[in-house]
């Protein structure tokens, strides 16, 4: 048992499947300077950051993330000397990641969250420059995808540092209603479904899933949409759902709690990402343990897991009209279905395993916090033969 700091905002659905699995065996403390973590589990011993320092909405988070970032260093930095842990786990380069690096907390882990390597940098070069900073000083690396990998060393990191893994245990997929349960509720017992899961940010593009639905309905007018999540554009995609007439095949259901997730999927015929931009996605992963065909973005992340024809269907991102053309394809050809599904599963069997993967992420754990106890312990003794030697 180890004791471990995991810095983050608590409030995705990663982080309680992390510290579900880290606070099994360890001491986990959540620290954070987000004022209301939703995403810990039990065990978890949560330390929130004097209020001075986190920012009092979410629309002022980025403000504060940057323009505070002193401030956060100087009390990261004192709250890991309180808590004394073995290791110190930092998600995103460009937040927890950067402020335990500058921090100079050891040893860190530094937990790759996505848009950290795959889009800030892109966007400022004080991101970029964080990112790159954090990469460096940690002394290990976790991210979910190839993708991630390569953007994480080409802004500096060493790859022997990084550990690769998909962020998903298939043992986690619980179907907690039944399809028919949920399509009886919903009133579309006899209607293909087609779902989307992203949130309602402009790097999901969820928008062009609304545009591509004019095109669906005119060839399978018995279709039906299911869109979970919700975010900054979720008003204007429901605007747009109403300019298009499109409002009586499409239910906004907004976010659900995430062990529903799997039942909402397993009731749909058809799983749907816009994404402009992804790592490994578990929801598409999820899907796929569930033989939910999946037609999803040609994006690098998704080529990871998805080959065309085969195991799900890839579109140009931005396309609505190739995205309506793949879905109603999946619909009307039983036997690509039919193929799609069996491979997915396939796929998954093949590509995920979870007890293998996260001992590799505990023995990365392990062996820094064993390091560094020998390097205390050799420390102490070289300061006590020079006090031996001085008296």
């Amino acid at each position: 048992m180890v004791s471990i700091v995991y810095a983050h905002d608590g409030a995705n659905e990663y982080d309680r499947f992390f510290l579900d699995f880290l606070t099994k065996k360890n001491v986990v403390y959540l620290l954070t300077f987000y004022r209301k973590p939703r995403f810990v589990s039990p065990k978890t011993i949560v330390v929130r950051m004097p209020k001075i320092a986190y920012a009092p909405t979410d629309e002022l988070e980025g403000f504060f993330m940057y323009v505070f970032f002193p401030l956060r260093v100087i009390l990261f930095k004192l709250f890991c000397r309180l808590l004394k842990p073995n290791a110190v786990l930092g998600c995103m380069a460009t937040k927890y990641g950067f402020y335990a690096a500058v921090a100079g907390v050891k040893p860190l882990v530094l937990i790759v969250w996505g848009s950290d390597v795959l889009l800030a940098p892109k966007r400022l070069f004080f991101m970029r420059f964080m990112a790159m900073f954090a990469l460096r000083r940690a002394d290990a690396v976790i991210v979910d995808s190839k993708v991630q990998e390569n953007a994480a060393v080409e802004l500096g990191c060493a790859k022997e540092k990084i550990l690769r893994f998909p962020w998903f245990d298939p043992a986690d997929v619980r179907v907690i209603h039944s399809r028919e349960d949920i399509r009886e509720k919903l009133g579309w017992s006899r209607n293909p479904i087609i779902i989307s899961l992203r949130k309602h940010e402009p790097v999901y593009c969820v928008e062009c899933l609304v545009d591509s639905i004019p095109k669906v309905v005119s060839k399978v007018p018995e279709s039906r949409f299911l869109i979970l999540e919700e975010g900054r554009l979720t008003e204007r995609l429901k605007r747009r759902t109403k300019e298009l007439g499109m409002e009586q095949y499409v239910r906004f259901v907004g976010k659900v709690p995430q062990w529903t997730v799997a039942s909402y999927l397993n009731a749909s015929d058809v799983y749907v990402s816009t994404s402009l931009s992804d790592g490994t996605s578990a929801n598409l992963l999820e899907a796929m343990a569930l033989k939910v065909p999946v037609v999803v973005t040609n994006i690098e992340g998704n080529r990871e897991w998805i080959r065309n024809d085969w195991n799900g269907l890839l579109v140009p991102a931005r396309d609505p009209s190739s995205l309506a053309n793949k879905v109603v394809l999946l619909i009307k050809d039983k036997d690509l279905r039919r193929k799609v599904e069996e491979n997915e599963l396939k796929t998954i069997e093949q590509k995920v395993d979870w007890s293998e993967n996260s001992e590799a992420f505990v023995n990365v754990i392990l062996k820094l916090s064993q390091r560094k106890t020998s390097q205390s312990l050799a420390e102490g003794k070289k300061g006590k033969v020079k006090e031996e030697v001085a008296a």
